[in-house]
């Protein structure tokens, strides 16, 4: 498969990575709290489940959070003003990461477009996605994070657990960014030479 993220995005994604926690105040090592960037940003963020409230039909909601359902989070915009519903069924390693990916598409100033298109039928930009997702990766995980993190002897479910994400999205990090490949190779040199 093709990388969908233009030359650069990556190196531009940790630095604004960077920027963003400079800028709440949290060390790139420490685990980042969307919720708070969110408040401080003015988005509201609300569990599906506090939709009903309103309007949102209950059968709709109890499809969104069923165990079938692929529901993670939508932004909803009217204007200028946003807010983030997500599913509150999910597990909080998976929950950061929604956030983190649908903060990622207002830090990256992706066009808004309607959720459906003709027929009903979810639109879907590939290439936004992969921003997205990458995006949301650096803000939760930093390359220099995951790479300290693993110098440090520590493993993915520790990663996941101290960053307060799921170990899929750790281990994603730590081998898509090179982390492994990196302390690996360090490892490696770092042996002593056998002598005849």
């Amino acid at each position: 498969m093709p990388d969908l993220l233009p030359r650069g995005f990556k190196v531009s994604a940790e630095r604004l990575a960077e920027a963003i926690r400079a800028e709440c105040g949290v060390g790139l090592f420490a685990p980042l709290d969307c919720t708070l960037i969110c408040a401080s940003l003015g988005i509201p963020v609300l569990a599906l489940t506090e939709i009903v409230e309103l309007g949102a039909r209950p059968e709709s909601v109890s499809q969104l959070i069923g165990k079938s359902s692929s529901f993670s989070a939508v932004t909803v915009c009217a204007g200028t003003k946003r807010m983030i519903v997500y599913n509150p069924a999910h597990p909080a390693g998976r929950r950061a990461n929604s956030l983190a990916h649908e903060l990622s598409h207002i830090f990256l100033e992706h066009p808004i477009a309607p959720a459906l298109g003709l027929g009903g039928c979810r639109r879907w930009d590939a290439r936004l996605e992969a921003e997205a997702d990458w995006q949301a990766g650096a803000l939760l995980v930093p390359r220099a994070a995951a790479l300290r993190w693993m110098n440090g002897g520590g493993d993915i479910d520790g990663g996941a657990q101290h960053f307060g994400v799921s170990r899929a999205l750790f281990n994603w990090r730590v081998n898509q960014t090179g982390v492994v490949r990196q302390v690996t190779a360090r490892a490696a040199f770092a042996l002593p030479r056998r002598t005849a």
